[in-house]
């Protein structure tokens, strides 16, 4: 087991659900004891459609519990935050943005307190982040809170190869054998269906808006894909990297009529992953999906011309 060091505050963070769990144990069992965890130990997570949540917010709560007296003597309070916002790279920075955010630590009161105020409590913070790509979630070494934790505490990160990489990859290329294999390696390894699921939808949708943008001959008018794309830069191709844009609007690769009936598929393959109590028959989803991918992969190509 590993050797977890005594640390003001601890994030663990990735796209491995089940050892980030089993490490946010192993901490809690460092720096707590058993009996008195129902008294001292205070979670914090999204309640809402939000997948995060502001740490800022709860300071004030979480800094006025820390910093009083447990009510058994000698025994560790432990905050532990799922998902604070202030770890994950915000929508402008993803796609490989460098440089740090805005704001220095010193002048952060936040981060002034867990830096100069909870070391001296004798508690713990915990914080947990549950990376997701698909959904443009993931954590940015350059905030400023990532890196205060990573001098004054400790940080252990469960990832993998990202999903939504090695799927679009396959998808973009048209490689059918490289489509699944991706799919079977990335289903059942821990982090869980909806990863993949989302990798895949998000493929889906950027090749039938690049289609779009080419048929109503969008792609150079910010003001007609306002009409046609969504807002949310997670979901609007142009809004993407650079180099994500690029991929897409190079040559066209499925007709589209095809990505549709595709992307009209997943809804099947949503029903099988999260089957309703009265569903007599519910399909194997992974299944479900890669027939649905095996034959756009193998469709006939797009028209030149």
């Amino acid at each position: 087991m590993e050797v977890i060091p005594k640390a003001p505050i601890y994030l663990v963070y990735g796209n491995q659900v089940e050892p980030i769990l089993k490490m946010r144990d192993a901490i809690l069992d460092a720096v707590m004891e058993k009996e008195g965890r129902n008294e001292n130990l205070t979670e914090y997570y999204s309640t809402g459609v939000q997948d995060r949540v502001q740490l800022m917010a709860l300071m004030d709560e979480i800094a006025g519990d820390l910093s009083t007296m447990s009510f058994i003597p000698e025994a560790g309070k432990c905050a532990v935050v799922t998902n604070p916002a202030e770890v994950f790279a915000p929508a402008a920075a993803r796609g490989g943005r460098k440089g740090k955010d805005k704001e220095p630590a010193s002048e952060d009161p936040m981060l002034a307190w867990i830096e100069r105020e909870l070391p001296a409590t004798g508690h713990t913070m915990l914080l947990l982040a549950f990376e997701d790509e698909a959904a443009g979630r993931e954590v940015n070494p350059n905030a400023p809170l990532f890196q205060l934790i990573q001098r004054i505490g400790w940080t252990r990160r469960f990832g993998d190869t990202k999903a939504f990489f090695r799927i679009e990859d396959a998808i973009v290329a048209r490689n059918p054998a490289a489509c699944v294999q991706a799919v079977r390696d990335l289903w059942g390894n821990g982090k869980g269906d909806t990863p993949v699921y989302n990798s895949v939808a998000r493929c889906l949708r950027f090749l039938l808006e690049a289609n779009i943008a080419r048929e109503r001959r969008t792609a150079a008018d910010p003001a007609a894909q306002a009409l046609y794309f969504p807002a949310d830069p997670g979901r609007n191709l142009f809004k993407a990297h650079e180099a994500v844009r690029r991929k897409y609007l190079g040559r066209p690769v499925y007709r589209t009529g095809e990505l549709l009936r595709a992307y009209e598929g997943l809804l099947d393959v949503y029903r099988a992953m999260r089957p309703r109590p009265d569903d007599v028959y519910v399909a194997d989803a992974r299944g479900l999906l890669e027939q649905i991918l095996m034959r756009l992969l193998t469709s006939l190509p797009p028209r030149r011309g």
